[in-house]
């Protein structure tokens, strides 16, 4: 089953295998948490959407804990009655929002977070900002990746801006691309990588997208702003 938000598909589930994930960037999650430690997770999900991602997390990692933020009630609802969503002690949904539901987690205690929260193709601007951003390197463990889906074309104006602000509190960064490049006339999911520790070797599917290391990253990011809760134009610089 597909959800399908603002004219764009945002989940696929198959009710028989969570571990079957047919959206690209969702894939791309998955590749780059299994570059992780083995074992069991902690994550923290900014978004819920249709829960693809932690019950893929629970199914493949046993053990795994899950807390996702998702500010829209109606959306858990359909994901309970239509999409097969049922909390657990090893996936908790908090109904509100991330900014401020992430002061209540506790210190270095993340393996990862994921963003992945949209409304329409923009990032809520309040949990794109520097502030947000070292409120996420809190709640990490030292170790720990922060990975971001957002969706840029053209310039990728906003892209960059994102990843010169995670730059500003992280240590090192990375950042996939579809394997076919950024066009000119559309919009696409990018996928941001950030962590304090150094990053471990990424392995992505070639079909799926293009891994920029530290060097690559720099050159794309160029100029860009910092965004900060001063000055978050994110709908304005996206494409």
């Amino acid at each position: 089953r597909s959800l399908y938000l603002d004219r764009l598909r945002h989940a696929y589930i198959d009710l028989d295998d969570p571990t079957f994930i047919d959206i690209r960037y969702i894939r791309l999650f998955a590749q780059i948490s299994e570059a992780l430690p083995p074992g069991p997770l902690d994550t923290v999900h900014i978004g819920g959407g249709g829960f693809t991602f932690p019950r893929y997390l629970n199914n493949v990692r046993p053990g795994s804990t899950n807390v996702v933020f998702e500010i829209d009630g109606d959306l858990v609802d359909i994901a309970e009655d239509e999409l097969g969503l049922a909390e657990s002690d090893n996936l908790e949904i908090i109904s509100g929002d991330a900014r401020l539901g992430l002061d209540d987690i506790e210190s270095g205690s993340a393996d990862l977070i994921i963003g992945d929260v949209f409304g329409s193709e923009s990032v809520p601007w309040h949990l794109t900002t520097r502030e947000v951003m070292a409120e996420i390197k809190r709640v990490l463990r030292p170790d720990g990746l922060y990975v971001m889906n957002v969706i840029d074309g053209n310039q990728s104006r906003y892209a960059k801006a994102q990843l010169a602000t995670l730059r500003a509190e992280f240590d090192n960064l990375a950042l996939v691309l579809p394997s076919e490049g950024v066009p000119e006339n559309r919009s696409v999911n990018q996928v941001l990588i950030a962590s304090n520790a150094g990053l471990p070797d990424f392995q992505i599917v070639p079909e799926d997208g293009v891994l920029l290391d530290a060097e690559a990253v720099d050159t794309y990011i160029g100029d860009a702003d910092i965004l900060t809760d001063d000055f978050a134009p994110v709908d304005q610089l996206q494409a």
